[in-house]
């Protein structure tokens, strides 16, 4: 994926930052290290740049994939802004042509539900909950995983047709063309994944917060719970950059 071009940067940079809207200068800086702690902050400057600068400066601290996370999320959501936040119309504009430089046949990124940021800050979610309740960590994470496969078949014009996880795995990985090739070790790869699924299905069924172990006992290893949650952000966020972004140019 190639940088996003200056000539969209510098758009955004004026909506966001501009004269009189969006951004302070700290809250620029506070903004995009959300994405990557390259982003400088804001006390790093000695000379103070112009808010459109900082602006362009922090969009190009970032890898290109967020890069694009970056500004479209500033589109979809609106945070909070010293100035006025640019309005719906025009954050609308800047999104199309975001997306029409992504990708001209854009599957998944104009109209998805799914942000990579919120899956993120869901999973921290799922981990915050490892000590004080492991088994609850282990349900959070099987949900999760499962409400992303769901939403990556529905936006890709399919039916979800089960809440078995390994099955839905299954139909995410056909609606997204996934192709196994001859090798053995590309099958041992999605045989991996597979049996992870299943695993976290399995445990997530007998031993999480919703139905407990015999006796009502249920699964209180965080390491376990770890494990689980780790394993089902990272196969998440896979899904998620390959429904998004499977059409961009190279």
């Amino acid at each position: 994926m190639q940088p996003i071009p200056r000539n969209i940067v510098d758009k955004f940079s004026v909506a966001f930052a501009g004269a009189q809207v969006g951004f302070s200068a700290k809250e620029i800086t506070a903004y995009f290290t959300r994405y990557s702690n390259l982003v400088k902050p804001h006390d790093h400057y000695g000379i103070n740049p112009t808010r459109v600068q900082l602006f362009v400066e922090s969009v190009y601290a970032l890898v290109p994939k967020h890069q694009y996370y970056a500004l479209n999320d500033l589109t979809f959501i609106v945070h909070t802004s010293k100035y006025d936040y640019p309005s719906e119309e025009k954050r609308i504009g800047l999104r199309n042509e975001l997306h029409n430089y992504i990708s001209t046949t854009p599957i998944g990124l104009s109209f998805s539900n799914i942000r990579e940021t919120a899956f993120r800050e869901d999973w921290v979610t799922c981990q915050s909950r490892i000590q004080t309740s492991p088994s609850a960590a282990i349900t959070s994470s099987r949900t999760l995983l499962e409400t992303l496969l769901k939403t990556i078949v529905s936006e890709r014009g399919g039916t979800p047709e089960t809440s078995d996880l390994n099955r839905l795995l299954k139909q995410t990985e056909d609606i997204l063309g996934f192709e196994r090739g001859n090798q053995q070790a590309e099958h041992q790869v999605f045989a991996g994944l597979s049996g992870i699924v299943n695993g976290l299905a399995t445990i997530s069924n007998i031993a999480g917060d919703r139905h407990g172990m015999i006796g009502g006992k249920s699964i209180e290893d965080p390491y376990l719970a770890n494990l689980c949650i780790n394993a089902a952000g990272t196969i998440g966020l896979a899904f998620i950059e390959m429904h998004l972004f499977s059409n961009i140019r190279t």
